[in-house]
C-alpha cells in the first residue's frame, strides 16, 4: 500500500483510538478542572491522553472516579503507561465531550490501592469477570495511577 494511501486511512478514521486499539487524538472540548471525579462512576470507558516524544498516544480505559480523583490501571509494559511514568505532568482525560489536563502519580499505598481495586471490582464486575474468568483483588492492580487536576 502506499505511503499517501496510509495517511489517508489514517486521516480518515480520525487517528482517535477504536476499541483496544490505541490513536493518536483525544479530541473533545477543554475543560476546566473539575471539583471532583466521583462523575466518572457513571461513564463506562473514558480516554486517556499519554504525550510520547512526538507523537501522543490515546486510548480507551476504563476508570474510577473518587472524590478527589481519577483512577486508572495498567500492564507494566504497556505503551500509554511508560508514556505517563515518562511525562507524568502531561496527561489528559477525556470523559464524555469534556477533556481534562491532569497530573498522575502512582499509587504506592497498599490501603489505597485495596480501596481503589475494589471499586473498580464493584464497577466493572461483569467485565472482569468476562476478561479474567474471577473477581479481581488489589495485587492485580501492581500499576495503578490517580489522576488528579492539574491547577
Amino acid at each position: 500500500m502506499k505511503l499517501s494511501a496510509v495517511l489517508l486511512v489514517f486521516i480518515a478514521l480520525g487517528c482517535v483510538p477504536k476499541g483496544e486499539t490505541p490513536g493518536v487524538r483525544l479530541g473533545g472540548s477543554f475543560a476546566l478542572a473539575p471539583n471532583g471525579f466521583a462523575f466518572v462512576q457513571d461513564v463506562e470507558v473514558i480516554q486517556l491522553e499519554a504525550r510520547g516524544l512526538m507523537i501522543p498516544r490515546v486510548v480507551n480505559i476504563w476508570g474510577v472516579g473518587m472524590d478527589n480523583a481519577l483512577y486508572v490501571w495498567s500492564d507494566p509494559g504497556s505503551g500509554w503507561s511508560q508514556r505517563v511514568a515518562e511525562r507524568p505532568n502531561d496527561v489528559r482525560v477525556r470523559v464524555g465531550n469534556d477533556t481534562y489536563e491532569v497530573s498522575a502519580t502512582k499509587v504506592v499505598d497498599a490501603a489505597e490501592t485495596k480501596r481503589v481495586g475494589e471499586a473498580f471490582q464493584a464497577k466493572y464486575a461483569e467485565s472482569i469477570q468476562e476478561l479474567y474468568g474471577r473477581p479481581m483483588t488489589e495485587d492485580d492492580f501492581e500499576l495503578l495511577y490517580r489522576l488528579t487536576s492539574r491547577d
